[in-house]
C-alpha cells in the first residue's frame, strides 16, 4: 500500500510540484526531501530485515562505490564543502526512491508497475498538453533557446510546459511515451486503446514541439532498436515515418539541418558545447584519477560557487568524468549500467513487453544524458529510479 502511494506521488510529481511551489506554503521548496525522508523512515521501520539484502544489490553496491569515489575526490581536492554537498544531493537524493521501493514492495512488482502506468501516462499527457498549448499560442521564450542567425526567422517558440526547459520536458516525455504505446498494445478494450492512443498523440506532439534535437535522436534511435527486437517491419515503418516528418515539416527540418551547419559548429566551438567539452577533457588531463571534485565543473554547483564560468557542461557523462576522474566515471557507468541491465534482463527473461517498452524509454534517457544535465530534474530522476527499483526487486523464489 505504501509503495503504491509513493509511486502515485512520483507519477503526479510535475503537477504536484507546480501546485505546491505556487502555494508558497512553509517548506514548499523542500517538499521532495521531506517526502523522501518520511517514506524512507517508514520503509526502514517496517522492512529493516531487508536492509542486508538491499546492500548486496548490484545497483546499491555500484552506487556506494561511486559515492566513495566522490568522497575521495573531495578529500584529494579540498574545496568548498557546499559545492560538493549541492552536487551530491542532486546525484544521490533521488536514488532514495530506489531504496524506498526496494524495501516497501515485497511481491508482484510487475503488477504494481502495470497499475501505475496509466497514472504516469495521464500526468505526462497533461504536462505535454500544456506544452502543446504554449507552442500553438507562441509563448515567448528566451532568445538563447534558438539560433538567431539560422532559426529565429522560421521558429518563434518551443514547448517547455511546467519544467521551464524544453530539454527537460523532452527528457521527461521520452521516458513515458513508450509506456503509453505499451498501453495501446496491451489493453484489450477498444475504448481504453483509443484513450491511450490519444495520450500518445498528445505526448508525441509535446515532445516534437520541444524542438530538442538530442532527445529526438536518442528517442528515435532507442525506439528503432526496441521495435527491431519486437518486429523488424515495425522498425522500418517507424524509421520511414520519422524521416518523412523531418522532411515534410519545415520547422523540424530547419531545426535538424541547423545542427550540421558550419555556423552552428563554429558557435559550438567558440564558448559553446564543443568548447566546454574540450575544457572538460583538459580538466581530466590535470586530474585523471579522481577529477577536480564533484560540484566543480559544469554542474549547477560549479556555476553557483564560481568553479565553472560556462552556462552548463550539457552532458552528465562528461561532467562526471571531469569532476570525479576515471575512477568516478567507471563506477558511475557501473551504477547506471547495472540499473538499466535489471530492466532489460526482465524482458529477456520473461518476454514481457512491459519491460521492453520501459527499456526503450530508459535507454533514450541514458543516451540523452550525453547532451544534457537532465538528472538535475527531480521529475525525471524520480521516475527513472522508481522504474529501476521495480525491475530490481527480487521475484518470488529469487
Amino acid at each position: 500500500m505504501a509503495g503504491h502511494v509513493f509511486l502515485l506521488l512520483v507519477a503526479y510529481y510535475p503537477l504536484l510540484n507546480w501546485a505546491i511551489r505556487k502555494s508558497h506554503m512553509p517548506l514548499a521548496n523542500l517538499w521532495e526531501e521531506i517526502m523522501l525522508l518520511l517514506f524512507l523512515a517508514f520503509a526502514l521501520a517496517t522492512s529493516w530485515r531487508k536492509v542486508g539484502r538491499l546492500l548486496g544489490s548490484p545497483v546499491v553496491l555500484a552506487g556506494l562505490l561511486f559515492l566513495s569515489v566522490t568522497l575521495l575526490s573531495y578529500a584529494a581536492n579540498t574545496y568548498y564543502l557546499g559545492a560538493y554537498v549541492q552536487e551530491a544531493r542532486l546525484a544521490f537524493e533521488p536514488f532514495m526512491a530506489f531504496v524506498i521501493l526496494w524495501l516497501l514492495v515485497d511481491e508482484d512488482a510487475v503488477g504494481l508497475f502495470r497499475s501505475i502506468i496509466p497514472h504516469l501516462v495521464a500526468s505526462a499527457s497533461v504536462v505535454a498538453l500544456i506544452g502543446v498549448y504554449q507552442y500553438v499560442r507562441k509563448v515567448p521564450i528566451p532568445a538563447q533557446w534558438l539560433d538567431k542567425d539560422t532559426e529565429s526567422a522560421v521558429i518563434s517558440t518551443r514547448a517547455f510546459s511546467l519544467f521551464g526547459s524544453p530539454n527537460v520536458l523532452a527528457g521527461y516525455l521520452e521516458m513515458i511515451i513508450p509506456l503509453a504505446v505499451y498501453l495501446v498494445i496491451a489493453r484489450s478494450k477498444w475504448y481504453e486503446r483509443v484513450v491511450a492512443s490519444g495520450c500518445v498523440l498528445v505526448m508525441a506532439g509535446g515532445f516534437l514541439f520541444t524542438l530538442t534535437r538530442a532527445s529526438w535522436l536518442s528517442a528515435g534511435g532507442s525506439f528503432f532498436v526496441g521495435l527491431l527486437i519486437l518486429n523488424p517491419g515495425l522498425a522500418a515503418v517507424f524509421a520511414a515515418a520519422g524521416a518523412g516528418i523531418l522532411v515534410a515539416v519545415p520547422t523540424f527540418r530547419v531545426r535538424m539541418t541547423t545542427l550540421l551547419s558550419s555556423s552552428y559548429i563554429d558557435k559550438s566551438n567558440n564558448l559553446g558545447r564543443l568548447f566546454r567539452w574540450r575544457q572538460a577533457f583538459l580538466n581530466l588531463f590535470d586530474h585523471p584519477l579522481l577529477g577536480s571534485g564533484l560540484g566543480t565543473f559544469g554542474g549547477s554547483a560549479g556555476q553557483k560557487y564560481g568553479y565553472f564560468t560556462g552556462i552548463s557542461m550539457d552532458s552528465v557523462w562528461i561532467r562526471v568524468l571531469a569532476e570525479t576522474g576515471m575512477l568516478g566515471f567507471i563506477t558511475y557507468v557501473a551504477w547506471m549500467a547495472s540499473s538499466f541491465a535489471g530492466v532489460a534482463t526482465r524482458f529477456f527473461r520473461s518476454g514481457d513487453r512491459l519491460w521492453l517498452f520501459a527499456s526503450i524509454g530508459l535507454l533514450a534517457l541514458l543516451v540523452n544524458l550525453f547532451t544534457d544535465n537532465l538528472l538535475d530534474s527531480w521529475g525525471i530522476a524520480l521516475v527513472m529510479w522508481s522504474v529501476f527499483a521495480l525491475a530490481a526487486i527480487p521475484e518470488a523464489g529469487e
